[in-house]
């Protein structure tokens, strides 16, 4: 059976009764490795075909479905169709030359491509996979349009009558019509990455923007060719399943660090953003830290969604509780320092108000929350509130591997929390990892030890039913924390990470500048570099040694998360804790032995800290120490022996 992105019950309910007739056709006949869409704007002018196909065989293929009735019909030619209506004769524009219109605007943009056009042959510069376009008359019989003048207009060769749709149509007469379209036939099969790389040109929603590196490698230039290395990553089949069929009710998705969760959630708010502004009831992204609401903002407004105008409001949740504060003129009953003390009781009043209805509740189409498993559960509950109660469209992502702000992984089951994800396709486990490379995940689990379960997980999503998924994101039982998912690596290759070990902060400091500089000489562009340290204290010096250099940076410790400006190509001093949720493809991890000697912190907490500091690298990880200790001789022996394993594998 073909494979649905929409999921195949949306696709149904979507459909008009023509549509439903092709609809159940193609998820007869075509095998799984097709892919099928219904009724979604393709390409960069936003074009929208009833369905498009692509089989890795075959090629691609554009259809247009028409439920007219012969009766209907008053007239055709090659561009324009006249149909009897009710208020008389109207002008409706040819399938045909709809779908031919959608299939070469595609083709015109794929050309440009050079990982999709042959290099040699007779077909050179040309598409490496056969492209077609046609139609579908689902209400019109054979025998019914048997004249000359008919078969001119709707050339038999491109055009499905009811006969081709029966229950009692084989598979191979079916397919033998259906590929019958194609402009051309010729033997090829798409790769994955070659089937990626179509949809990356389908579907401009579904684009990857690798955080910190849109800006510089950017998107072709419009009439330019589109060089390999500007081609940004597409999300993996489940990444777009997850995002499209996502409907009303609550949806919980566990992901595990570089699987997509802020992907999808980006995808989703910018679906959602149109039809919000229009109702004057946004959509709210929450998260915890401040740097990544402003990375999600900052990706949002890249993708044409700018603020609450947009339809998107984007918050830190204590933020979001400062602007409830402001709006609705609550007294928050606590000094702004201590900080901790002050966003406790921020948090306290903002609840209280909402629960008296002085704050009011469904005043937002969806709620979103990003790295959930930081959020107190008092905070879940007030979101569960927030939703619009019509579609109570709150979606939770979270992975509990990166819960570097509370001292034990959650114990309450959503349920309690008023979230439902038992059953109903509403609770999904995102396993593989696209972000790293296999060397720097190996090292970072490696690394993480405890924290991760150990070989094949038992609890596959594969092999579970929703319920049963439902059950494990809940925990299970109410004193159970929430499973703890090990990655699955994607298999991306990369350089191995290396560690240095300076006898100062200084030479550390300068270790780390000329790494850098030597990035920035092999053309690396600095906004890909992130420097994480576990303390504001430690930057000082590489700061030092970065204006020596003559290198642009932004840090933390003298500047507001909020104050980043993503847009500049600087080097980014971050702390471990406000990286977490953001992406660099060249990632520093300085003083790594401070994370062996934070204050009241457990030991498995600071081992999550640094797991999420070391995979925030889509490509190239170093880790520098100050001085030496049990975490500095871990991460060596770690790496000593992933080197020596994978040299024995070759």
């Amino acid at each position: 059976m073909a494979y649905f992105p929409q999921g195949k019950t949306t696709v149904h309910a979507r459909c008009n009764t023509g549509e439903r007739k092709l609809f159940e056709a193609l998820k007869r006949h075509l095998p799984d490795d097709h892919l099928v869409w219904h009724d979604l704007p393709i390409g960069d002018a936003g074009l929208q075909p009833d369905f498009v196909i692509l089989s890795p065989r075959q090629g691609l293929l554009v259809l247009e479905v028409k439920d007219w009735k012969r009766s209907t019909l008053a007239g055709a030619d090659k561009h324009r169709v006249q149909l009897n209506v009710e208020r008389g004769v109207v002008t409706s524009p040819h399938p045909l030359a709809q779908a031919r219109q959608h299939v070469l605007a595609l083709v015109d943009r794929m050309q440009l491509d050079p990982a999709l056009v042959a290099a040699e042959g007779r077909f050179k510069g040309k598409l490496l996979f056969p492209w077609g376009w046609g139609c579908a008359l689902v209400n019109l019989k054979r025998d019914s349009v048997s004249d000359p003048g008919f078969a001119e207009i709707f050339p038999p060769e491109r055009t499905l009558l009811r006969d081709d749709l029966e229950d009692d149509t084989d598979t191979e007469t079916f397919s033998q019509r259906l590929w019958s379209m194609m402009q051309v036939n010729f033997p090829h099969t798409l790769t994955l990455p070659q089937q990626d790389r179509v949809r990356w040109h389908l579907f401009p929603t579904l684009r990857v923007e690798p955080q910190q590196a849109a800006l510089q490698l950017g998107e072709a230039k419009p009439n330019g060719p589109i060089r390999m290395h500007d081609m940004m990553h597409v999300m993996d089949m489940q990444q777009e399943r997850e995002a499209r069929r996502m409907g009303d009710g609550h949806r919980v998705i566990h992901g595990v660090a570089g699987s997509g969760k802020t992907m999808i959630l980006v995808f989703r708010a910018q679906h959602l953003s149109k039809a919000a502004a229009a109702v004057g009831r946004p959509v709210l992204v929450l998260c915890y830290n401040r740097a990544l609401a402003e990375r999600i903002a900052y990706l949002l407004q890249q993708r044409g969604v700018d603020g609450a105008d947009q339809g998107v409001v984007v918050r830190s949740f204590h933020s979001w509780c400062e602007d409830m504060a402001r709006t609705y003129q609550l007294e928050v009953k606590a000094p702004r320092s201590p900080a901790d003390a002050y966003f406790t009781e921020l948090a306290a009043t903002v609840e209280r108000a909402l629960a008296s209805g002085f704050v009011p509740k469904g005043q937002y189409t969806a709620v979103m929350i990003d790295e959930a498993h930081d959020f107190e559960d008092a905070w879940l509950r007030m979101a569960v509130e927030l939703v619009n109660p019509a579609t109570k469209a709150l979606l939770v992502l979270y992975d509990h591997a990166q819960a570097i702000y509370k001292k034990q992984n959650r114990k309450t089951p959503f349920k309690a929390l008023g979230i439902d994800v038992v059953g109903g396709r509403r609770s999904t486990i995102l396993r593989t990892n696209y972000r790293n490379t296999a060397e720097v995940l190996s090292l970072a689990l490696r690394c993480a030890g405890e924290l991760m379960p150990q070989g094949p997980a038992s609890d596959s999503a594969a092999d579970m039913n929703d319920s049963e998924l439902g059950a494990l994101l809940d925990g299970a039982s109410g004193d159970a924390p929430v499973s703890v998912v090990r990655p699955d690596s994607a298999g991306r290759r990369g350089p191995m990470p290396v560690l240095h070990e300076a006898d100062s902060a200084r030479t550390e400091a300068l270790w780390q500048a000329q790494r850098i500089a030597q990035l920035q000489a092999e053309g690396v562009r600095l906004g890909q570099i992130a420097v994480v340290f576990r303390y504001k204290a430690a930057m000082e010096p590489l700061e030092e040694a970065l204006r020596v250099h003559g290198i642009p940076f932004q840090s933390m410790r003298t500047i507001k998360p909020r104050d980043l400006q993503w847009a500049d190509d600087a080097v980014r001093i971050l702390t471990a804790h406000s990286v977490k949720g953001l992406e660099f493809s060249h990632v520093l991890v300085g003083a790594i032995d401070a994370f062996e000697e934070a204050k009241h912190q457990a030991a498995a907490d600071e081992l999550r800290l640094l797991y999420v500091a070391m995979t925030r690298a889509t490509l190239w990880l170093a880790l520098s120490a100050r001085r030496a200790g049990p975490l500095v001789d871990q991460v060596r022996g770690q790496l000593e022996r992933l080197r020596v394993e994978w040299a024995e594998l070759g």
